[in-house]
């Protein structure tokens, strides 16, 4: 009976070591080749001219990054969670909707569903955070 446990958990304990690793492997992936930005160079290089303030870019990195377990410092703009980075969905199917929460949260906002749903790139996320947060004030 407990070696029949102990090589329960112990297979348990294999599965998550091996979806960490594929996890770990597709971000690699997705970011090769791709320069280390801190939260300031990331604002700077594609939000600043903008003129989005700085609060907006770092708190939804901040969120992007606590939410999807994530180090998201060679992350752009451009990058996509309906395609390059729609594996972060196979890992916590709920991490979408958690992230809406979180933002809604931080900023004060209310996002809807269409809202979030048509909010596919880093900075169409930013954009709407940004917006939400003017019509707010």
């Amino acid at each position: 009976m407990i070696f029949g446990l102990v090589v329960f958990l112990l297979s348990g304990v294999a599965v998550v070591k091996y979806t960490d690793w594929q996890r770990t492997k597709k971000i690699e992936t997705a970011f090769a080749h791709r320069r280390q930005r801190s939260t300031a160079e990331f604002y700077e290089e594609f939000f600043r001219e903008q003129g989005v303030p700085e609060e907006i870019v770092s708190g939804v990195k901040c969120i992007l990054e606590e939410q999807l377990s994530a180090d998201l410092s060679r992350i752009m703009d451009s990058d996509d969670f309906s395609k390059n980075l729609n594996f972060f969905w196979d890992y916590d199917s709920m991490a979408d909707v958690e992230i809406i929460y979180a933002l809604e949260k931080r900023f004060s906002i209310q996002i809807t569903d269409e809202e979030g749903a048509s909010a596919h790139t880093v900075k169409d996320i930013v954009d709407l955070v940004w917006r939400k947060v003017q019509t707010r004030a």
